[in-house]
């Protein structure tokens, strides 16, 4: 299952080990007994985010149609 989720701090990426600060948007996914944390660009490297235009304005995306 994929999240979106708002950082509250101390929250690492375990893509590339950077600290998401506060209220930096990441993506948890969760498998068979394991959860990793995501950030913007290592979602976005990895195909699980995208932005995209909606009344005018650039918003980033997790719910792509890949996923």
């Amino acid at each position: 299952m994929h999240r979106g989720c708002i950082s509250l701090g101390n929250v690492k990426c375990d893509e590339c080990n950077s600290v998401i600060p506060h209220s930096g948007l990441y993506l948890i996914i969760e498998g068979e007994g394991d959860e990793r944390r995501l950030c913007q660009q290592c979602s976005l490297e990895k195909g699980y985010a995208t932005y995209k235009e909606e009344k005018g304005e650039k918003i980033l995306t997790f719910f792509t149609e890949s996923v």
